[in-house]
């Protein structure tokens, strides 16, 4: 009988400021080596992906591979790759333990559970990495508001527009606002959908856009 672990890998990426998703597969596969683990799988849930729900599709697929008792280590860049919400993150740990999977961080090694005192630094760490990014997400969410009231554009330009020098306010994007104005002078003079997505090459949901914004886009015709 063999005495290698078998271990699968997650990775998630919820903001440009984490490592990126190939940065943390270099790094779990670089562990999976340098331990002798047989890494079976790495399960990654992408870009944009919240710590903070539960319901990731790559994150439930492995949960459903470990809870076999097949694989003997799960590895990540860092534990708030699993989660970042204190109540999840433990009771996932307590699943590792009950399920007798070792947890392995590609920053602090193994993650032992293996006494009170343990499992107490581990709770603790949880509920501070909870508390410190629900503070940056309010924190941001406060200074996207003040940018909004004080007049900025917030969020991607809608099409035929840009952001001025200053990224403050919207201006017309030469050539797609030509094309945007086309959209509307074609809809108001009859035609169809399919006739101005012929005509113009614009999506049909960036035509429905257009045709909800018209004040917008006839605001800045001189």
């Amino acid at each position: 009988m063999s005495d290698t672990k078998s271990a699968v890998g997650y990775t998630r990426l919820s903001q440009t400021s984490d490592a990126s998703i190939p940065d943390q597969k270099r790094e779990i596969r670089n562990l999976a080596d340098r331990e002798g683990f047989a890494l079976l799988n790495i399960y990654d849930d992408g870009q944009r992906s919240s710590g903070f729900d539960a319901e990731r599709p790559e994150y439930l697929e492995m949960q459903a591979e470990l809870e076999t008792g097949e694989v003997d280590v799960l590895v990540v860049r860092d534990r708030d790759r699993l989660s970042r919400d204190k109540r999840e993150r433990s009771m996932f740990y307590y699943d590792l333990d009950e399920w007798d999977v070792e947890l392995w961080t590609t920053t602090d090694g193994r993650v032992e559970f293996t006494d009170d005192e343990s499992w107490l630094i581990e709770m603790i760490r949880n509920y501070m990495d909870d508390v410190t990014k629900r503070r940056e997400i309010q924190k941001a969410k406060k200074k996207v508001q003040e940018r909004v009231d004080n007049g900025y554009w917030q969020g991607r330009p809608p099409f035929g527009f840009r952001l001025d020098s200053d990224k403050r306010y919207l201006e017309p994007d030469p050539g797609k606002f030509d094309t945007a104005l086309t959209v509307l002078q074609m809809r108001e003079n009859g035609a169809t959908w399919s006739e101005i997505e012929d005509e113009t090459g614009v999506s049909a949901g960036t035509i429905s856009r257009i045709l909800d914004n018209e004040e917008r886009y006839l605001s800045h015709v001189e």
